[in-house]
């Protein structure tokens, strides 16, 4: 990925959360980003024109050979997505496709030149890579999680809170080094329980004295 890509997306991801006037640790749904960005999502089932046959076939048999796709529509973008998928994993799915908006990536291709029995896509993997970081940042951001592991939720807590899938949490815990700094604020902050009686100390101070507090509480 590019230098700086991952704090950006960070940021993005707390930024759209902002925009929508949500926490830093809030669960941001991915048809809400999608409207904010005005971005129709629409289930494959739902596509005018597309025979039913087809829809049957994408939806039944060959429901595990795709996820959601973005088309361009009358110079803009529509996401279709895969309904037959469990809902944490339509958010992943969905989230994923945003991000590629959001980084304005280059549309891939699709070759029906008949050199192989079927059409192929191209493939970024550049592209492929960003879109899953800062998707999976989109669905929980580095805070959300740092709050969420601090209050002592599981991964399956976790996941339920913010409609993700297990997976999804474990790969946001495994590649964003918030439990080796979890592990390193237990050593001032003890147990988590011990973390509500923080925060109502840091409340306490910001009202007390609102320019020197942020530097109170260093987690």
């Amino acid at each position: 990925m590019r230098h700086g890509f991952k704090t950006w997306a960070e940021r993005e991801s707390e930024g759209y959360r902002n925009s929508l006037q949500l926490s830093k640790t809030a669960p941001l749904p991915a048809r809400s980003l999608a409207t904010h960005l005005g971005i129709p999502v629409v289930d494959v089932a739902a596509v005018p024109g597309l025979n039913q046959s087809v829809v049957s076939e994408l939806l039944s048999t060959g429901a595990n050979a795709w996820s959601a796709v973005t088309l361009p529509v009358a110079g803009k973008h529509m996401v279709i997505f895969n309904s037959a998928h469990s809902a944490q994993r339509q958010e992943s799915d969905l989230m994923h496709e945003l991000a590629h908006l959001i980084c304005k990536h280059t549309p891939a291709t699709i070759d029906i030149s008949g050199k192989v029995p079927w059409a192929s896509r191209s493939f970024n993997p550049e592209q492929e890579k960003e879109a899953e970081w800062l998707g999976a940042c989109l669905q929980i951001t580095r805070v959300g999680l740092l709050w969420a592991i601090k209050r002592g939720m599981n991964n399956e807590a976790i996941a339920e809170f913010y409609g993700a899938s297990i997976p999804l949490v474990t790969f946001r815990r495994n590649t964003s080094g918030v439990d080796i700094q979890f592990r390193r604020t237990q050593k001032f902050y003890g147990h988590p329980q011990n973390f509500a009686d923080v925060d109502r100390r840091v409340q306490i101070t910001v009202a007390l004295n609102p320019k020197g507090a942020e530097r109170t509480d260093s987690r």
